[in-house]
């Protein structure tokens, strides 16, 4: 086996594209491409980080007689390497774990509040032709003028859902997923702002055609760039993979968008777009397909 399918099969194995091999390597994406298709061999300052980044001997990598089967015990992974890993994110996830359950028992409390106390608020402005009539959760908080406390909790969940997030998210450049948050986060906000102003045009405010066909517009466009981003993956089961999970993403966020045009949901359809936001970003960024323990 040559050097340069061992060295494809250790970075497939680690689930890393050639550009973030050759980030951490320190050289350009096509010196990692003429090492794997055996053109050029690295020069001997990068034999030695490049074996140790996959935790193999600089020997073997470079006895092409030599198969999987051969490696020495010095090559294997070292036992334990991925529990440190996961000691290194225990904190993360305690802290998480404490705040979103804070926040999430504090929207559950107020949600049986409800419950125990309906109320019915109508709302008629004047000059305008239609009535909104609030019930259930909605109804409650502006019967008590509580909105601010169900959006003080909404954010303590949230906020524990970005600690929860944090050990995927710090794992990127291990990844080097060609997914991008910024886009994501983009679809999100326009298919709420979408949702929202729906409802309204529902209700006889026309004069917010405009500002819906702008947060469509950035909807599709971050969704079209994000789609882009990934086609440009080396990894073709990577790519795959990627585009099946941002198409789940992107239709989950539809179907939110479909919920908050219906009924004109507020502040619960908040929550629930940046809920499925950080779910799916901590999946993208800390999946890594393809690895296997040896």
């Amino acid at each position: 086996m040559t050097f340069g399918e061992k060295l494809t099969g250790l970075r497939k194995r680690e689930g890393l594209s050639q550009e973030a091999l050759a980030e951490q390597l320190g050289v350009s994406r096509q010196a990692v491409s003429r090492w794997e298709q055996g053109t050029a061999l690295p020069d001997a300052a990068k034999l030695l980080p490049c074996a140790r980044l996959f935790s193999v001997d600089v020997e073997w990598l470079l006895d092409d007689a030599r198969d999987w089967e051969d490696r020495t015990p010095a090559a294997e992974v070292p036992q334990g390497t991925e529990t440190r890993s996961v000691h290194r994110g225990l904190p993360w996830y305690i802290a998480g774990g404490i705040v979103t359950g804070a926040g999430a028992l504090g929207l559950v409390t107020m949600g049986i509040l409800s419950a125990v106390y309906p109320a019915v608020v109508s709302e008629a402005p004047t000059g305008v032709e239609w009535v909104r009539v609030y019930t259930g959760l909605a109804g409650f908080l502006k019967r008590y003028g509580v909105e601010w406390l169900f959006a003080l909790w909404a954010a303590v969940a949230l906020a524990g859902l970005w600690l929860l997030a944090q050990p995927s998210i710090r794992r990127r450049e291990q990844t080097a997923s060609q997914f991008s948050s910024w886009y994501a986060a983009g679809v999100a906000v326009g298919l709420y702002g979408v949702g929202q102003t729906a409802w309204y045009v529902q209700l006889g405010k026309l004069r917010d055609l405009p500002l819906l066909a702008l947060f469509l517009a950035a909807a599709v466009w971050c969704t079209v760039r994000q789609f882009w981003r990934l086609g440009g993956e080396p990894d073709e089961t990577r790519r795959r993979q990627e585009r099946i999970l941002t198409l789940l993403y992107t239709a989950a966020q539809g179907a939110i968008l479909l919920l908050t045009a219906e009924a004109g949901f507020g502040l619960a359809a908040l929550v629930l777009h940046i809920g499925v936001y950080f779910l799916c970003v901590g999946v993208m960024t800390g999946w890594r397909p393809g690895r296997r323990k040896n």
